[in-house]
This record gives C-alpha cells, structure tokens and sequence, in this order.
C-alpha cells in the first residue's frame, strides 16, 4: 500500500502527532499529502496482548513506519516494538525529530541503523513517499 505511514510515538507527544496527522489528510493543506494508519485512539486496556495485535493490524496495512522523535521518546515501551514488527514485515522504518525538541534518539533506532531527520514538513513529506 503505497504512501500509508504508521506513526510511532510516546504517548506525551499525542497532541502534537495528531495535528501533523490532521494535515497530512486534510487535501486543503498541500504541503503533507499522504494517509496515516496509526493508534492515535486511547486504549482501555493494559493488556499487552490486545495492544500488539491492535499494532500489528495497523501497521499491517502500511508501506512505512514513521518514528517521531520527542523529549522521551526513548523510554517509550511501546515504539521500540512497533519498529521491530515494521522490519520483521520487511517494511522501512524512518524517524524524524518533533520540531524544536532535541530529545536522546530512542536506543531501538540506533540498533537498526535509523538515521533521525530534522523537523521540517518537507522531510517529513519525503520520508512518508519516498
């Protein structure tokens, strides 16, 4: 499926994930122009079975996994998982910065070789169609 991006993110970064997801859907807004499949809904559940079937469906119907990168990124329990099932489907994982923030970059991409691009919506626009 060609330009649908799963987002990764810790969940203090929420708001700010779910304007740039706004954009990228809203066709009046041309600088983003791609669909996002993600887990921007609140989960009910602590259940870490329920939570990684609800990952593994979402990103099941992607080209890509974009990772953003905020202050805490790199505690998050759960991006290190949605990067691992995203390479193990073969699929290409990506990470850009929040803009303005400078957070550590999350262990789960160094290990794998994933290069942190600065904020801006070109790269953001590049990283989700290329």
């Amino acid at each position: 499926m060609p330009n649908v991006v799963f987002f990764s993110f810790k969940e203090q970064d929420r708001g700010v994930v779910l304007t740039i997801k706004g954009r990228a859907v809203n066709p009046r807004y041309s600088a983003l122009n791609f669909r996002v499949q993600d887990l921007l809904k609140r989960w009910q559940t602590e259940n870490e079975s329920v939570i990684k079937q609800a990952i593994s469906k979402s990103i099941t119907g992607t080209s890509r996994t974009i990772v953003f990168v905020g202050a805490d990124t790199w505690k998050s329990y759960w991006v290190p998982h949605e990067v691992q099932m995203t390479l193990d489907r073969g699929k290409p994982v990506y990470a850009i910065r929040l803009n303005g923030v400078q957070g550590s970059i999350p262990s789960c991409l160094t290990k794998n070789g994933i290069k942190v691009h600065p904020w801006s919506e070109a790269n953001l626009q590049a990283l989700a169609t290329m």
